[in-house]
């Protein structure tokens, strides 16, 4: 069996819906969109988020860098920062189940995030921003309207649909080699994109279930 998850990256309930969704479901193996290299680079800067200190001093940060953030919905965010990556941690090591890493590392690469994260004026900094000004009350709203939609647009966007579709043809010949209970935690665009064809059609032979991580909410 195999189940996807979609999540918004900036789900500030993500972890909790996480860790609840994957203990319903008790998969034997877990995959998720990033390679081993990145999974363990963001695992590194978990822990390091975990001691005290370390958080206020990026905090701070980030303070500076997105500066009309409302300072407690910064800190929630920052405190759910990457938690896909903590929870699918957590889980793999307490029930010593294997982890798969589904991302293209090729297609990847070709993408310089580093420097899109340090430039002002980038979009994925602008609508971060944006996000990051709403109360922690209007931003868990935000992100539960975001659940709500039947799909989410990419199409119209020819390069975002190429990097899409290159990912996921990696991803689909990495899970559909997969046997036993299989669950694999995404972003929502690749499941419920408007871009075709997308991850779950590339998979439907095989029946995938397909769900959004607010679903968490109804166990």
């Amino acid at each position: 069996m195999l189940t996807l998850i979609g999540t918004s990256h900036l789900d500030l309930d993500g972890e909790g819906r996480l860790r609840k969704l994957l203990q319903y479901l008790n998969p034997n193996m877990i995959g998720i969109e990033e390679t081993e290299a990145d999974f363990k680079e963001t695992s590194d800067l978990v822990r390091k988020l975990s001691d005290r200190d370390t958080f206020e001093r990026a905090l701070n940060n980030a303070q500076k860098q997105f500066s009309k953030a409302n300072p407690e919905t910064l800190r929630l965010w920052l405190s759910s920062l990457d938690y896909e990556n903590k929870v699918i941690g957590e889980y793999s090591a307490s029930n010593n189940i294997q982890i798969l890493y589904c991302d293209n590392p090729q297609e990847l690469a070709k993408v310089d995030f580093d420097g899109e994260a340090k430039k002002p004026q980038s979009l994925p900094n602008v609508k971060m921003e944006k996000f990051l000004t709403l109360s922690p009350q209007n931003a868990i709203k935000d992100i539960d309207r975001e659940y709500s939609l039947t799909e989410y647009p990419v199409k119209d966007n020819s390069s975002l649909v190429k990097f899409y579709q290159a990912r996921d043809k990696f991803t689909e010949q990495t899970l559909r080699t997969q046997t036993g209970n299989v669950v694999y935690v995404c972003g929502l665009d690749h499941i419920f994109g408007d871009y075709h064809p997308n991850l779950f059609d590339r998979l439907a032979d095989i029946n995938p279930q397909r769900m959004k991580l607010i679903e968490a909410d109804k166990l």
